[in-house]
Parts: structure tokens; C-alpha cells; sequence
């Protein structure tokens, strides 16, 4: 069976003085991962949590986050990992609809739990513990220090649910992903394979691990045998001095983050000559940006991958690619179907826009406690992901947008992203994003947001200017406005686009 549990156990046998992770000063060896999991998922058993229990964790990256997953999955417990940046309300929100028996949290945000439980909230938890030795009550290190560390014994199948992983809910409630612990393992496989990345390899991780990227990135190179340096905060400064000190080989890091990377003054100080490969996605790539970041660098192979937590990986742009299809997601993983289909389901012509569908081994199970939504995103094996893509003739997808963000204005379709592209390839816009807005005689137009390159004084009439010289008319901005910085969601750092579509709205209503 494709346990994850089981990767620590082999490497613990083969490779128990290599280290595993490191985030800050502290480090571990697959030795010491190994045992202190075992002692950990003891302790957790010994309190009562038991196969299908839900263990919820509120906390930044740290030392004990990577021992609380593979203790509770070791024991068939699904881990609900909660965003640390949530509020009260919100974290009551996901421990309830998650029906968390267990909540495990950092000793700082203790005053953040109080204020969760206040009322009658958080009534599903049975049992409280502390992640650190700070703060009343008590912590894990005191439950395991008694305990043994030989392998714990568990009634554990591949389908088990391993993890809820809940979306940022830019468009309503949180809804919580449930995989199991097969997709897990097969994505982690799946991801090196494609990659080229194995046991020699160090990887570096920015994602906190309450988001999907800061789960499976890691596991990815835990797979392999390799080591994976993990940030406590993703601080550029912080990378290119793990890049530096850790050796690290590979990293992915979205486009905003390489901004502010490329944007350090000091950044030619920094040894980065370790690095062979590097990645990006999750929002639009020009040419350009890309020939920018791989200069900077030092011209590492880059790679651009797409995919989604309902979905696992969908596609990737490989190194050999890179060059001349900068603006397209790649090609389909190995083991990934990847089709186009209407609102209906049904698959579109070739060289139509279609909403992109995956079907493999790596996708969700379902939306936990939630069958209507369930249904509507996955049917016969297939999962909808919201983006609409296009393939070009030699079998590349290109990502246009998001199915709830077209812009119908006069009878024509406008597809975000490729404005947005447009628009990055400017010289003096450093961010830009584009949302509808309401249109009398249109139905809806389509707003340019820009945020302007320092000392640019580039004006709304440039702006459209260069829309129209790259695209057809129809598809110039109605408006332009500008802003400082566009709003992100927490964990993936993309445009929050409701959020910025209310400031785009309170902004044309004056």
C-alpha cells in the first residue's frame, strides 16, 4: 500500500544521518523525523485520537508542524490544517465544519483560541494542545517525552483521507479538499518524476504549511530521499540566504515573489550558484518576465507548473520549453487526462476556449460535509478546476482565465489573463490585474488595475494604448485605475479579484 507514513520508516533505515528538513536553526534527520513522529502519533494516540479523527493545527511554519502531520497520518487521523493569518471567527469556522475533536496550536495564538471558544465555539474539540513548550496546558513535548519510538502499529489503508485542506474563501465559506494518503504519495512521485528531482537534490519551501504547496512540496522531496529547507515566513531576503547557506538546487517561488527578489539592491551578493532549476505559476508569465527572472539568476533551467489542490498537478512547462511557450502552463503530467469542456461537461472543440478538466490518481476525494459541491466539480472521475484554458497545435494549454471572472461586454468574451499579459509586458507597470465591472450599454467592461514601476509616469491613455496595440480593439480597458498594491489572498499570493473588484467599484463611484 502507498502509505505516506512509510517513506520516513525507509529512509530512517537507509539514510537516518541525512537531514530531512530544516527550517531556521533547527534541523532534522531522517533519523530523528522518524523516531520523533513515532513518539508523537504514541502521545496522540494515548489521548484518545483514533483512524478518520480530525486533528486540526493552527500555526506558522516551525520545527514541530512536519512531526504533527506524519504522527496523525500514521494513525489514519486527517490533518485540517487552519491558516495562521485567519480570524476568530474563521478559525471557528473551519474546526467546526470540520467536526475537529483534536486542535493543536502555537503557544502565541492561544489568546486567538480563547476568542474562538468564547460563546460555546469550537464545541466539536475534545482535547487542546500546545505545539510549544510556551503558554498553560499541555504541550506535545510533554506527551511524547514518555513515549517509545519504535514504529506505532495502526489499522491504516491507501484511502484514507489524510487531509482537509480548506480554500481561502474569496468567493464564500471555506470549502474543505479531502485527499487521500494514495494521491499524496503518487503527486510527491509524480512531481519528481517530471522534474528531474531526486535524494541529491535540496529544495527550499516559502509556502506556509496550512496551504497545499507547503505540504506537498516537501513531501515531494521526502519521497526522494532529498532535503527541503522550509521558511519560517516567506521574506525574500530570507530565500536567497537559505539558497545560499542550505545549497539548495531547486526552488518555486509565484511571480510576485521573484519581484520582490530581483527588487533587493543587494541581490547580486548572494551566492545562488547552487541553484539548477526553478519554478513558477499561479499567475500570468510574460516573456519577458521570464527571460528577466532566468538572467538574474544566472540562466537556472525554470519550469512552470500548473495545478490546484482539487486537482493535484495538471501540467508543466519544462526547461526545454521555457523559451519559446513562456505564456502557456505546458503540457499534461505523466498519468494526468486533461480535457476542455462546456458548462455542460462536454468536452469542446480543439481550438475552442473550454473549462479544464482533469481526471488522474493525484485528484480530491471530495468537498468534506459538502455533497452538492462535490457533485458540481467532480463527476465520472473528472474534476473541474474553474480555469478556462486553450490548447495550441502542438498540444500546450494556455490558462485564460477563471470560468467566474469572463467579462461578457457587447456580445464578446474577455478573458482576463490575456489582457493581464499584455499589460505585465509594459516596462513601466509592475503589477496589473483586470476585473468586470457593471456597464450600461455593454453589459460589463473591463477595468484595467496597474500598479506603476517606481518614478514611472505612465497615465490611463498609455495604458490603453498599449492594449490596443496588441490586442484586438474590443479588448482594450473600459477604465484604468491605478493602486499602490493589488490585494492577495494569504496563501497563494494570487490577486483576491472580489475584493479588488470592490475597490475598483467604491473607486469609479466617486
Amino acid at each position: 500500500m502507498l502509505l505516506l507514513g512509510d517513506i520516513l520508516r525507509r529512509h530512517a533505515i537507509v539514510r537516518g544521518d541525512k537531514w530531512a528538513y530544516a527550517i531556521g536553526d533547527a534541523q532534522l534527520t531522517y533519523g530523528e523525523f522518524h523516531l520523533r513522529a513515532n513518539q508523537l502519533a504514541r502521545a496522540l494516540r494515548r489521548s484518545g485520537v483514533r483512524r478518520g479523527d480530525r486533528v486540526a493545527i493552527l500555526a506558522g511554519n516551525r520545527v514541530e508542524y512536519p512531526l504533527v502531520y506524519f504522527a496523525a497520518i500514521r494513525l489514519g487521523a486527517i490533518v485540517v490544517p487552519i491558516n495562521a493569518r485567519f480570524t476568530a471567527g474563521e478559525v471557528r469556522y473551519v474546526v467546526e465544519h470540520a467536526e475537529a475533536e483534536t486542535l493543536i496550536a502555537a503557544g502565541e495564538l492561544a489568546a486567538l483560541i480563547e476568542t474562538a471558544r468564547a460563546d460555546g465555539g469550537l464545541r466539536s474539540v475534545r482535547r487542546y494542545l500546545r505545539l510549544d513548550a510556551s503558554g498553560a496546558g499541555e504541550s506535545l513535548g510533554d506527551l511524547s517525552a514518555a513515549e517509545t519510538a519504535d514504529d506505532i502499529g495502526a489499522d491504516v489503508d491507501e484511502h484514507d483521507p489524510h487531509v482537509i485542506l480548506y480554500t481561502s474563501g474569496t468567493t464564500g465559506s471555506p470549502k474543505g479538499t479531502v485527499l487521500s494518503q494514495r494521491s499524496y504519495f503518487l503527486q510527491a512521485m509524480l512531481s519528481h518524476q517530471q522534474l528531474g528531482l531526486g535524494e541529491d537534490d535540496v529544495g527550499l519551501s516559502m509556502f506556509p504549511m496550512f496551504h497545499m504547496g507547503g505540504w506537498a512540496l516537501p513531501l515531494g522531496f521526502w519521497h526522494s530521499g532529498a532535503s527541503v529547507a522550509i521558511l519560517a515566513k516567506a521574506d525574500a531576503r530570507a530565500l536567497l540566504d537559505a539558497v545560499a547557506r542550505r545549497r539548495v538546487t531547486y526552488f518555486y517561488a509565484v511571480p510576485t515573489v521573484f519581484d520582490a527578489l530581483l527588487a533587493l539592491p543587494d541581490f547580486a551578493s548572494f551566492d545562488l550558484g547552487s541553484l539548477r532549476l526553478i519554478g513558477s505559476g499561479t499567475a500570468p508569465l510574460s516573456a519577458a518576465r521570464v527571460q528577466r527572472i532566468r538572467a538574474r539568476f544566472g540562466n537556472p533551467a525554470m519550469v512552470i507548473l500548473y495545478g490546484s489542490t482539487e486537482a493535484g498537478p495538471v501540467s508543466v512547462l519544462r526547461p526545454a520549453d521555457v523559451a519559446r511557450k513562456p505564456e502557456t502552463v505546458g503540457r499534461p503530467y505523466l498519468d494526468v487526462d486533461v480535457r476542455l469542456v462546456d458548462a455542460q461537461g462536454a468536452a469542446v472543440p480543439r481550438d475552442r476556449v473550454g473549462e479544464v478538466a482533469v481526471r488522474s490518481e493525484c485528484t480530491m476525494q471530495s468537498y468534506w460535509r459538502n455533497p452538492d459541491e462535490t457533485a458540481r466539480t467532480k463527476c465520472d472521475g473528472w474534476v473541474r478546476t474553474g480555469d478556462l484554458g486553450a490548447w495550441d497545435d502542438e498540444g500546450f494549454l494556455s490558462i485564460v482565465g477563471r470560468s467566474k471572472d469572463v467579462i461578457r461586454s457587447g456580445g464578446e468574451s474577455l478573458f482576463p489573463v490575456e489582457i493581464e499579459r499584455v499589460l505585465l509586458a509594459h516596462p513601466d507597470i509592475r503589477d496589473a490585474a483586470v476585473v468586470g465591472v457593471p456597464h450600461e450599454q455593454w453589459g460589463e467592461a473591463a477595468v484595467a488595475v496597474v500598479v506603476r514601476r517606481d518614478g514611472a509616469t505612465l497615465d490611463a491613455a498609455d495604458v490603453v494604448q498599449h492594449v490596443r496595440a496588441h490586442l484586438a480593439a474590443y479588448k482594450r480597458p473600459r477604465h484604468v485605475v491605478f493602486l499602490d498594491t493589488l490585494p492577495r489572498t494569504a496563501a497563494s499570493q494570487q490577486v483576491h479579484k472580489p475584493l479588488l473588484r470592490e475597490q475598483v467599484l467604491q473607486i469609479l463611484a466617486r
